[in-house]
């Protein structure tokens, strides 16, 4: 994955083939998607392994055996992904399906148990609508948090955590009277209204707890039907009890962020990687003394250097690409029109 999106970002972003590499950036980018997909559903299958182990009835303890192995899957996708230079931005996103994968997880156990087909039963029969339980998960959520931003990725974290870190609070949050029920409506507001009454509907008192009315349940849930519901609708998202299995994001191949911008000179290990290419007679690498050491010489985002035109590059008579010794200044004009430039946001969720 690192390597085919490195080298799509070579092929788009050279001025000279990039035109002619429309073919072969289509393969790359497929081949990315692929990868990323395919890497995705692998580190879901060892997040799964180890989600029974996060929701254990053990009570905490220093040594943490509770979020350990989550936090060992993480921590060693994290170190795959480094030792592999992939790009920032296809990190976050790896990691955004990772994080929405423990929420989903999670959350679906705890509003379904024990009536759900779609998830993993445990052995013994665990009601985790409780005061207890709310202070276990946000406690062991917050370790995920504090890892999540000790990598950076505090932001997607907190976006793909949301759920179930809110289903924690409102378990183990003040529920007595009116007023602590509103002041719940508003700090879960990623809570639709199915998920609140099943929340609250199986929500188990602790003797000191008073119970709640059902008249207090029934006007949470009209609250979030007016608000979450219609925030949902107008985002096109059904309103289900159960977290989707799928994180509905559009994969997105990074723009910049490539080794390609921080990398100088000839790599160490460069010229042994492509000498079996070399005796192959694939390839044929050659230095130049005089060369600034930059790989984006030739792309189109390096404006140290001017856009020459193929027709210009090949004016001299023994057919050799050159560049001039001083950047040549091309003035273009645009007329603005009545309907304006013709310039339009993508993907700017």
């Amino acid at each position: 994955m690192a390597n085919s999106s490195e080298l799509l970002h070579f092929l788009k972003s050279d001025r000279h083939i990039s035109a002619f590499s429309l073919d072969a950036q289509d393969i790359l980018s497929e081949c990315v998607q692929i990868a990323f997909r395919n890497l995705v559903s692998c580190l879901q299958g060892d997040v799964a392994a180890v989600m029974p182990q996060f929701m254990s009835e053990r009570e905490e303890n220093l040594d943490d055996e509770n979020t350990r192995s989550v936090l060992q899957v993480l921590t060693s996708t994290m170190a795959l992904l480094r030792r592999c230079r992939v790009n920032a931005a296809l990190t976050i996103q790896l990691f955004s399906q990772l994080f929405h994968f423990v929420n989903m997880w999670a959350f679906n156990k705890v509003v379904t148990f024990p009536t759900s087909p779609h998830v993993q039963q445990g052995p013994h029969n665990i009601c985790y609508c409780t005061k207890a339980w709310g202070v276990r998960l946000k406690t062991r959520l917050a370790r995920l948090e504090a890892w999540a931003e000790r990598q950076g990725l505090e932001l997607a974290a907190d976006c793909h955590l949301a759920r179930i870190i809110q289903a924690a609070h409102l378990l183990q949050a003040p529920k007595y009277n009116a007023e602590d029920l509103s002041t719940l409506s508003s700090t879960c507001f990623k809570l639709n209204s199915l998920q609140l009454r099943a929340l609250l509907s199986k929500y188990q008192s602790t003797p000191e707890e008073p119970r709640l009315p059902q008249e207090l349940i029934e006007n949470v849930v009209r609250v979030a039907e007016n608000v979450a519901d219609e925030l949902a609708r107008s985002d096109g998202r059904e309103i289900r009890l159960e977290e989707d299995a799928e994180l509905q994001l559009p994969f997105l191949l990074p723009e910049d962020g490539y080794s390609c911008d921080v990398v100088r000179g000839v790599p160490q290990g460069l010229a042994e990687f492509l000498a079996p290419l070399q005796q192959a007679g694939l390839c044929r690498m050659t230095t130049q003394p005089t060369s600034s050491g930059l790989w984006t010489i030739y792309m189109t985002h390096d404006h140290n250097n001017s856009v020459r035109s193929p027709s210009s590059m090949s004016n001299r008579s023994d057919g050799a690409r050159c560049l001039p010794s001083h950047p040549e200044v091309q003035v273009i004009k645009l007329h603005k029109s009545a309907s304006g430039m013709g310039l339009s946001i993508v993907a700017a969720k």
